[in-house]
């Protein structure tokens, strides 16, 4: 990265894609699969939604839009096929259709309405059309994500107004807003309270049954939730994937990593799931100390 991102920037996204399902019962299709409710959405909003297995572990964390009846769920590229293959397992005798595309940009910083005076830059949750066809989505603190067709003039402005970052700074923009990414690797492996999902309004608990649901309500209403999602940094870059105590005891796990552009003494920054009860203990990967951050919202006891 070439300098701090905390002036406005965007991001070509390649390891971010767009699974779009369409037709006449997508809305129907989607509720009984994902966990937010999808009858609160309409062409002006989105919102993070989870897909789990029927034991309640997430398959995946997806920003979803719906305009014009055509959802899109933004995924990591490296799972997109994925969850369109398992998705289309359900489809029975629903009329959906599905589709992939990639081209999406990140913005991001305080900045861009001013930066950006000819399109109407959206709050977090909300989602615009500009008059070039471009969809602009209010993602994350200060982000927006912009996606639809290259040929449009609103690209060309994009690229005129904001200086370019690498994937980098919108990946470690994830980080720091707490929002998690779940790839490949890490289908299937934690609940969704363990990666906030319920923090990130990722989760409706008034809605009726969809995949996972049963687990997800019991953690919420029952359980105890014993390990969460948090923010860790580290001085230099660590290679291995164990959070743990001095002697050793592993006491978490890294989810997602990224290297800081230099704006602080700590040069990388994670995303990993912890015991709560440890949040006041040294915590190591191997010989080197990890410390706690702030997230934007509060995890809890």
């Amino acid at each position: 990265m070439s300098r701090r991102i905390n002036s406005s920037w965007r991001s070509h996204l390649p390891g971010t894609s767009i699974l779009s399902i369409s037709g006449t019962d997508t809305i129907g299709f989607l509720q009984g699969q994902l966990s937010n409710d999808m009858h609160e959405l309409d062409d002006g909003r989105c919102q993070w939604s989870g897909y789990h297995q029927p034991d309640g572990r997430v398959l995946a964390v997806a920003l979803v839009m719906l305009q014009e009846n055509e959802a899109s769920l933004v995924l990591p590229t490296d799972i997109v096929q994925i969850i369109r293959d398992r998705l289309s397992r359900y489809v029975l005798r629903a009329d959906v259709e599905f589709s992939i595309s990639a081209d999406l940009c990140g913005l991001g910083g305080a900045d861009l309405a001013t930066e950006l005076p000819s399109l109407a830059i959206p709050r977090l949750g909300n989602v615009t059309r500009t008059a070039g066809g471009l969809l602009l989505a209010g993602y994350g603190r200060q982000r927006i994500l912009a996606c639809g067709p290259r040929g449009s003039a609103d690209w060309q402005t994009l690229n005129d107004a904001l200086t370019e970052e690498s994937e980098a700074a919108w990946q470690l923009a994830d980080i720091r807003d707490g929002i998690p990414q779940v790839t490949a690797a890490s289908q299937g492996t934690y609940t969704a309270q363990m990666l906030n999902l319920d923090l990130i309004g990722a989760i409706s608990f008034s809605k009726g049954c969809y995949t996972g649901q049963e687990i997800i309500a019991r953690t919420q209403n029952l359980g105890k939730i014993k390990r969460r999602l948090c923010r860790l940094a580290s001085d230099t870059e660590i290679t291995g994937g164990e959070v743990c105590l001095a002697n050793g005891s592993k006491v978490g796990e890294i989810l997602n990593r990224q290297k800081s552009p230099g704006d602080g003494q700590l040069a990388w920054e994670y995303l990993a799931v912890v015991r709560l009860d440890q949040r006041q203990a040294d915590l190591y990967n191997g010989d080197t100390p990890l410390a706690f951050l702030d997230l934007p919202y509060a995890v809890g006891s």
